[in-house]
């Protein structure tokens, strides 16, 4: 193969596919602009900082999806997050926070609760699995809250079973210890669960939830729990600068996508369902988590990771598909391993299509 996956190179093959497996159909900016202004009404004002009319009906639809007392709307989940972890902590006067070793807070967020919060960290769990029962009751040290990443992403978007997930719950609440949801995919997870977003969200104080993700949204997040803690959450949210003068677009999105991507959320899952299944009959592909928790798996094929890259855009050129757009840091050598979500691009993706493209795959990084 022909080393030449470059950031630009990647982009030019990409947007001369037709059909795109994984999230969304790439738009421009301009596109993006002209479908939300086909959305909203005319006579919808703009956005005050942290008031106005997007603002109420956002947060009043969260609130009926979720059955939390209240909602806050944040431009950034970090910040919604980690506003809340901050706040228990407080209250509870114990500065630290439990997390799973490969959790979004652990991994990829530069320790923002130890540089900016002054909180420190307690690891729940193993690199390999995701959190269970045992796990709190392995904590030797007190913690100011405990926060679970459902789904956890680098496992292929795995959660808990069902059970599991209510055992701890009433052991976090039993002990009175803030039980916290990193839930910016619940939208995804609820199809697996077969339960309503308000069940999923009742086993916790507060969630974090995400509009960017399966929503589709340009940006955003928003924080439910209590009203007294997020009616808190905005003092910070404003001290941190999160109150920005116009969200009016990311408002906009959100409640579109609440709209119109919630009642896509079962088929997404039952794509990737299908999509699972059929890969893992193939010779030389691993699947994971099969069947998917959610609408995303993680594949494994033998070859050299540093290939993987030049050989998907091999096969967008011969296929017109485009299989994925993130590969996975694999920790054994001989595996190249990524990603794969299926959002509504890839419900236009037949499985045959699908599997032709990642056998060629294989056998593109079969041949080296």
């Amino acid at each position: 193969m022909i080393k030449r996956h470059a950031a630009d190179v990647k982009m030019n093959v990409k947007m001369r596919c037709k059909k795109f497996l994984s999230f969304d159909y790439p738009q421009t900016a301009q596109q993006r602009l002209l479908d939300l202004a086909g959305y909203v009404s005319a006579d919808v004002a703009m956005d005050r900082p942290g008031r106005g009319e997007l603002f109420e009906k956002l947060e009043h639809r969260l609130i009926e999806l979720l059955g939390k007392e209240a909602v806050i709307f944040m431009p950034s989940g970090r910040m919604a997050q980690m506003i809340a972890l901050k706040l228990w902590c407080d209250r509870r006067g114990i500065p630290r926070i439990a997390v799973h070793p490969r959790s979004h807070i652990e991994q990829r967020e530069q320790k923002v609760y130890q540089e900016i919060y002054n909180l420190k960290a307690t690891w729940i769990g193993d690199y390999d699995r995701c959190n269970g029962l045992s796990d709190l009751l392995a904590m030797a040290e007190p913690v100011g809250a405990i926060s679970l990443e459902v789904p956890l992403r680098p496992l292929g978007c795995v959660v808990p079973p069902w059970e599991e997930l209510k055992a701890m719950s009433e052991w976090a609440r039993s002990r009175e210890i803030p039980f916290h949801a990193d839930a910016a995919r619940l939208w995804e997870i609820a199809p697996y669960y077969e339960r309503t977003y308000a069940e999923i969200a009742a086993l916790f104080d507060t969630l974090y939830v995400s509009f960017y993700k399966g929503l589709g949204g340009i940006a955003g997040s928003a924080l439910a729990g209590p009203a007294d803690l997020i009616s808190q959450a905005g003092y910070f949210q404003h001290r941190l600068g999160g109150r920005l003068n116009k969200q009016f677009p990311m408002l906009i999105d959100a409640l579109r996508g609440l709209e119109t991507r919630l009642p896509l959320m079962p088929a997404f899952h039952q794509k990737a369902t299908e999509l699972a299944a059929a890969f893992a009959a193939l010779p030389g592909v691993l699947v994971s988590p099969n069947p998917p928790h959610a609408n995303a798996m993680i594949i494994a094929l033998h070859g050299k990771q540093d290939d993987l890259i030049d050989a998907m855009i091999e096969v967008a050129e011969q296929t017109g598909l485009w299989l994925f757009d993130l590969p996975v840091n694999s920790p054994i050598q001989g595996l190249a391993m990524f990603e794969i979500t299926i959002r509504q691009a890839g419900l236009d993706v037949s499985t045959e299509e699908a599997v032709t493209a990642l056998s060629l795959l294989r056998d593109l990084l079969a041949a080296g």
